[in-house]
């Protein structure tokens, strides 16, 4: 495996891990850090293809962001904005009382919420996943 493979490797494995951790704390009722674990794992398995792909994965957190420079690598991830864009709301407001209009981030997301970050992970997910085929043995 190539130096730039590995890396990518570590990211998109990360990924996952987070993905199954936020399926765990969906179990536990701690729906807020579901979503919030969500888009984490997006944004990592999104930037571990960026790696991949040659390119760096650059700071930001905007999985909606990370998506579009995708789609120049593979058109499919055009199709994906909108998945991207339901993780992305998620990122403050699962943390941070502030960020909602009142009550903080524990009280307000539901199960709802969590299975509907889950189904945008997965969406993100099963475009990232053939990329790594090959160089992974697990799925996420």
């Amino acid at each position: 495996m190539k130096a730039g493979e590995a890396e990518a490797v570590r990211w998109y494995l990360q990924g996952t891990k987070d993905a199954k951790t936020a399926e765990k704390n969906a179990r536990a009722g701690d729906f807020e850090v579901s979503c919030f674990l969500f888009q984490q794992a997006a944004e990592k398995i999104l930037k571990g293809l960026l790696i991949l792909k040659g390119e760096r994965a650059g700071v930001g957190h905007s999985v909606l962001k990370l998506v579009q420079t995708c789609a120049a690598h593979a058109p499919v991830f055009q199709s994906l904005t909108e998945a991207a864009a339901r993780l992305d709301v998620l990122y403050l407001p699962t943390r941070y009382p502030f960020a909602l209009p009142g009550g903080a981030p524990y009280e307000f997301f539901t199960l709802a919420h969590a299975q509907q970050a889950l189904e945008a992970y997965q969406t993100v997910f099963r475009a990232v996943y053939e990329h790594f085929q090959g160089l992974v043995e697990h799925s996420g």
